[in-house]
């Protein structure tokens, strides 16, 4: 049983803060640590579209800065994340004993939901989500070259891709904006083609469309949700799904959103109830998202952050209560 965090963390954004919290999480015990994200996870990787002139900012808002076209072409970016790379050289020299860094990479339908047609509005609806084949080609291409940077240059072991969105347009009935089932595998098979150890986190309640969207993935391996906060998707899946499928779950333990520290013997409860219900497909435990909306209950950053770092040591002492008695 594996330990790990999505990515984020209620700091202010700077490289000497990157640097501690994953020096904090190597001292935790953290068997897969993120490259931590202090900075806005759409912006990290939004920003080399503004470079090029594609898209603007305004107070946080993100839309178009000129038509696009059904031919238009991606402009050839080259892909950096100063946060990974700080990361990548701390590995690089001083040899930290991990079983590998988790990669985290915002997805192409989460992005576009957060690029506005226009700058007057601000909703999924007129967000470049609804906009079929710009997802399907330019943001899909996009977020594969983050893929190979984290992975293939930078040596990340864990590549996850991140598409909080999807729980919102995949919905019980049907999927929004014209999407289909075969859309969203050929995404996550497209973006995730050739890693070996990859995954994907959704967020929310996962309807039975997405599951089975999820599952019939190639390259995706890992099955990262909230079980601590949405109870329910401890039905969502079954352990014969999962070895059918060959997929396992990473799963969510402690709250992202509640700044009350959960006890041990509390973590402890809600993992058995996953072992029970998932076997030995339940590989890797993890709070449910990230931390930094932690920031809105605390009027000083390092309070919250004190909270974060709580809740993960009691992640990884449980953890290992269950390797041990796994022996």
């Amino acid at each position: 049983m594996y330990t790990s965090h999505v990515g984020s963390f209620p700091l202010p954004p700077s490289d000497e803060n990157v640097v501690k919290v994953f020096r904090d999480l190597i001292v935790i015990g953290i068997d897969y640590p993120p490259y931590p994200q202090l900075r806005d996870f759409i912006s990290i990787f939004l920003n080399p579209l503004i470079e090029v002139g594609l898209i603007g900012e305004f107070n946080g808002i993100f839309s178009l800065s000129k038509p696009i076209s059904d031919d238009f072409y991606l402009p050839i970016l080259k892909p950096k994340i100063l946060e990974a790379e700080l990361i990548a050289e701390i590995i690089r020299v001083e040899k930290p004993f991990l079983e590998g860094v988790r990669g985290c990479v915002t997805g192409p339908f989460t992005l576009a939901s957060q690029i506005q047609l226009t700058p007057e509005r601000r909703d999924i609806f007129s967000s470049m989500l609804s906009r079929r084949s710009f997802v399907l080609q330019y943001m899909v291409n996009l977020v594969r070259r983050y893929v190979e940077y984290l992975h293939n240059e930078l040596g990340f072991k864990f590549i996850v891709v991140d598409e909080p969105i999807l729980s919102v347009i995949v919905g019980s009935n049907k999927i929004l904006f014209g999407y289909t089932a075969e859309d969203i595998i050929n995404v996550f098979d497209t973006v995730l083609s050739g890693i070996d150890f990859a995954g994907v986190h959704v967020c929310g309640l996962i309807p039975p469309i997405l599951k089975d969207i999820l599952l019939n993935t190639r390259y995706v391996k890992i099955l990262d949700h909230e079980f601590k906060d949405i109870p329910r998707n401890i039905e969502v899946y079954s352990f014969n799904e999962l070895e059918r499928c060959d997929k396992f779950i990473s799963f969510g333990c402690v709250s992202s959103k509640n700044p009350s520290i959960e006890s041990e013997n509390d973590i402890a409860k809600l993992i058995t109830i996953g072992v029970e219900r998932f076997g030995n497909r339940l590989i890797m435990v993890k709070p449910d998202c990230g931390f930094r909306g932690l920031l809105g209950y605390f009027k000083n950053p390092e309070d919250a952050y004190r909270v974060s770092i709580e809740k993960l040591k009691r992640i990884v002492n449980v953890a290992k209560k269950f390797r041990k008695n796994s022996l």
